[in-house]
């Protein structure tokens, strides 16, 4: 980790990923498979392969240097092309030749860039995997523990824990698969200076594009069957993945801490020491898991909108800023959206679910929480002439179960609603919709990210 990212709690976690020194390592990647190409076209032999490959290792290069004299040329392709040549120069001249043949800086960064985000994204999705196991898990413990479903920030009607939880599942699920598609969807770039291949074709006459589809393979991605240089689909939809899935953990951490204030205390993030402590409060607990994931949920929509407006800016061939400044804005989200995939794994997995508290809110909540149903029952009575507006005054006020059931005994006959049926009108467990089946289904879902898809 080159810098220590103070004023971003969590970095460390996906650091190695997305620092100077993993961009530095994807550089160079990039070099060593482009000579490793070579050598399928029969430009090079294994001898010098070897050679670049012992170069190949960011350890041996000082990336503050790199980065300070990356100024002069407008990136860090061509000072670490130059220490990394002067490396392999000093074993073969035939490998410093080879090295970068026929290649621009751009292919080197945009493929780099590209290999950055294949292995963070293949991070993210082990990481949403598991928060999704944990979410599943939720889902089936909790089908039966209701609570109060809450719209507009008011009670509504009775839901459970169990449903929320596979509400959740859903979107997790959804980006775990996104997540892989733009993991499998990210090419390599080869193009040469203005997109033509023209330096390739030189070298290898009529199989510039094999050239391509060999570096592709050599650092696994994927071959796009062009050049993109100022095309930059492939950046912004990286970018709208990783926004995508941060919105749907920003969702997740914000009911955390709605329902784990104190005054709901219906959920507790997971204890370990030291961890929401606060500097002058000791009584505190702070849900800091949540309010981090939250804080990412918040930052990454404007990452990826300045990406689309780097890529509205491109011009000509190769672009002059717009490029630019798509690299750190790239990076970073990558790096903020992998640490709170992270965060959200620990969160889920030592969720504490209150069910008495979430029981105690629904039993609070009185009949008002069942008026939808209540209304719609003596709607259809033959009674019905003004009940249903006494009714629903009476849930206005915030009438107790008894008050509701002896209106309700001492205008309706016991023949057109038995005590039993007011019993279950008046049960909040009763009135939960499909609940099971859509956590059943959530969970058919899940199931069918088997162990065969979770590479």
């Amino acid at each position: 980790m080159t810098g220590h990212e103070l004023l971003n709690p969590g970095a460390w976690r996906t650091a190695s990923l997305t620092d100077d020194s993993a961009v530095i390592q994807a550089l160079l990647d990039v070099e060593v498979a482009w000579v490793r190409a070579q050598r399928s076209l029969g430009l090079v032999d294994d001898a010098v392969v070897r050679v670049v490959a012992d170069a190949g290792s960011a350890a041996a290069y000082e990336v503050g240097a790199i980065a300070r004299r990356g100024e002069s040329g407008g990136n860090p392709v061509l000072p670490l092309l130059t220490d990394m040549r002067s490396a392999v120069a000093e074993h073969s001249s035939n490998a410093a030749e080879a090295l970068h043949r026929g290649l621009t800086s751009q292919d080197v960064l945009d493929s780099a860039l590209m290999l950055v985000a294949s292995r963070t994204l293949g991070a993210l999705r082990g990481s949403l995997l598991a928060a999704a196991d944990a979410l599943a898990g939720l889902a089936d413990e909790h089908r039966g523990t209701v609570m109060v479903g809450r719209t507009l920030g008011q009670a509504a009607l009775p839901i459970t824990f169990g449903l929320k939880a596979a509400g959740w599942l859903g979107a997790v699920t959804d980006a775990v698969v996104e997540v892989g598609a733009t993991a499998a969807s990210l090419p390599v770039q080869c193009g040469g200076a203005v997109g033509s291949l023209a330096a390739i074709d030189a070298m290898v006459p009529g199989e510039a594009l094999r050239a391509a589809d060999l570096l592709a393979d050599e650092l696994g991605l994927s071959s796009p069957g062009r050049p993109w240089h100022t095309d930059r689909g492939p950046v912004t939809r990286c970018g709208d993945a990783m926004v995508r899935t941060a919105d749907v953990m920003g969702k997740i951490a914000s009911d955390v801490l709605l329902l784990s204030r104190p005054e709901l205390g219906e959920l507790a993030e997971p204890v370990a020491e030291g961890r929401g402590a606060s500097s002058t409060l000791p009584q505190k607990r702070n849900p800091v898991l949540s309010v981090l994931i939250r804080s990412v949920a918040i930052e990454a929509p404007h990452l990826g909108a300045l990406l689309h407006a780097a890529a509205a800016l491109a011009v000509d061939e190769r672009s002059d800023g717009a490029w630019h400044a798509e690299w750190s804005t790239l990076v970073r989200l990558l790096a903020r959206v992998s640490s709170a995939g992270s965060q959200l794994e620990e969160l889920l997995a030592g969720l504490q679910v209150n069910a008495t508290e979430m029981r105690h809110h629904v039993d609070d909540a009185g009949p008002a929480i069942l008026s939808e149903r209540l209304v719609a029952a003596v709607r259809n009575l033959p009674e019905a002439a003004d009940i249903p507006d006494d009714l629903v005054g009476l849930l206005k006020q915030g009438a107790s179960t008894g008050k509701v059931r002896d209106l309700l005994r001492s205008r309706v006959p016991t023949e057109n609603l038995s005590d039993g049926e007011l019993d279950r009108l008046l049960d909040p467990t009763t009135y939960l919709g499909v609940s099971d089946v859509l956590i059943d289904r959530a969970l058919e879902r899940h199931r069918a990210l088997g162990s065969g898809d979770r590479r």
